[in-house]
């Protein structure tokens, strides 16, 4: 009898080598969004990033676990914003089944 375990996708990626730290800035905040502010701290607000609308693991900058079906559309995503992606099917655990079920 075999136990069949849930695969996902494995994704690496960054900008390519040389690529200025202002371009390195921007796709952070494009990719995984960030908290601001401004008038001194008065008015903050959440800017959103491309990768909150879909599941994910993240284990590293540049390093996220997606569900197979979201692999090839966040690969898609990730090199329309100028990255470099390696990707790599894996087994997931069962954390990452529960992270990715949303």
């Amino acid at each position: 009898m075999s136990v069949t375990m849930p695969e996902g996708v494995l994704l690496v990626f960054h900008l390519p080598e040389g690529s200025p730290p202002t371009r390195h800035r921007t796709f952070h905040r494009r990719i995984y969004g960030m908290e601001t502010s401004s008038w001194g701290g008065r008015y903050q607000y959440h800017l959103k990033g491309a990768l909150e609308d879909i599941p994910h693991v993240r284990l590293y900058w540049g390093v996220v676990i997606v569900t197979e079906e979201d692999g090839s559309r966040t690969t898609r995503l990730l090199r329309e914003q100028g990255a470099e992606v390696v990707t790599r099917r894996i087994l997931l655990t069962k954390s990452d089944q529960g992270k990715l079920r949303g």
